[in-house]
C-alpha cells in the first residue's frame, strides 16, 4: 500500500528518523563510498528550568549564553473557573514589564531556532485569580546549544559562520 511521505530535503534526508515504508531508512539507499556522508546533528538541549507559582522575575531563568542556539519557552498553567490563568511575560536581557514584552498565554509556547537571543531570560506573571485555589502555574523554558561550535556550521552565528567560510577559504588557497 502506498502512503503520502514528505521527503525532505538537504541534510535532513540522511537523517536516521525519517523513514521509509517497508523498506528501511532513507540514508540506507546505496551511495558511492566516495559520496556517501553521515548525518550528525550536533544541537543538544543543555538546559531545562521549570517555572511555577514561586518563580521570582528579579533572578534570571537562564543566565546569557553565546552558545544558545535553541529556545523553548512554554506556558502550561491552568485554571478552572471561575479562576483564571496568568499570561506569562518574557523579557530578554531585562526584567520583563507586564503587558509589553513577549507574552505567552496559558497554553502557547514559542520555539525560537533561527535567530536566537543569547541575552538572560527572565520571566513575570500577569494579572490572574485563584479564588478557588483551582491556579495551578507551571512552564518551562529550555534551551540547546552547539556541542561541536566548529563543526557545526549549519547552527553557527553570522560571525562564526563567516570566521569558518574564510578559515577554508585559506586552506583551500593554502594562505
Amino acid at each position: 500500500m502506498m502512503g503520502k511521505v514528505l521527503i525532505p530535503d538537504g541534510e535532513a534526508g540522511s537523517d536516521p528518523s525519517w523513514t521509509l515504508l517497508g523498506r528501511g531508512a532513507f540514508n540506507q539507499r546505496p551511495l558511492a563510498s566516495h559520496l556517501s556522508r553521515s548525518f550528525s546533528n550536533k544541537l543538544r538541549m543543555t538546559n531545562s528550568v521549570p517555572i511555577g507559582a514561586t518563580t521570582p522575575a528579579d533572578l534570571a531563568l537562564v543566565g546569557t549564553n553565546e552558545q544558545r542556539a535553541l529556545l523553548v519557552l512554554q506556558n502550561n498553567s491552568t485554571a478552572t473557573s471561575p479562576d483564571s490563568a496568568p499570561t506569562f511575560f518574557f523579557g530578554f536581557g531585562t526584567q520583563p514589564k507586564v503587558g509589553y514584552d513577549l507574552a505567552l498565554p496559558p497554553g502557547v509556547g514559542i520555539v525560537l531556532d533561527v535567530r536566537v537571543p543569547a541575552d538572560a531570560i527572565y520571566v513575570a506573571f500577569g494579572p490572574f485569580s485563584n479564588g478557588g485555589g483551582s491556579t495551578v502555574i507551571q512552564g518551562v523554558c529550555k534551551e540547546g546549544g552547539v556541542t561541536d561550535p566548529e563543526g557545526d556550521t549549519a547552527n553557527m552565528t553570522d560571525t562564526a559562520q563567516l570566521g569558518e567560510i574564510v578559515r577554508l577559504l585559506r586552506q583551500a588557497l593554502h594562505l
